[in-house]
């Protein structure tokens, strides 16, 4: 079982990586959610005769990119709630004993 999110880290060191791996996660989905807006667009306003070769393939790549940020910051988030369980453990099984 995950430990809480909002519990912070009992090592420094694990709270500098967390905090700059939320950080990460926070800009992939950003990125993401920009992508699938620049593909909903793409997708939406260039009309299907146009659609061929490089540019269809561009636009279809859009969305490919959006769902592996996508699947990149959920992994991420996954490798953070991971650092917490073992910060918890080797902290007693509390992370909310050293500031």
């Amino acid at each position: 079982m995950p430990s809480d999110p909002k519990t912070p880290p009992a090592s420094p060191e694990i709270a500098e990586v967390l905090s700059q791996n939320e950080e990460a996660a926070e800009q992939i989905k950003a990125t993401a959610s920009e992508l699938d807006v620049v593909h909903a667009v793409l997708s939406t306003q260039i009309p299907p005769e146009h659609l061929e070769g490089d540019l269809q393939a561009a636009v279809e790549r859009t969305d490919e990119l959006e769902q592996q940020l996508s699947e990149t910051a959920e992994a991420l988030e996954k490798s953070n709630d991971l650092l917490r369980e073992i910060d918890a453990r080797h902290n007693g099984g509390s992370a909310k004993t050293g500031k």
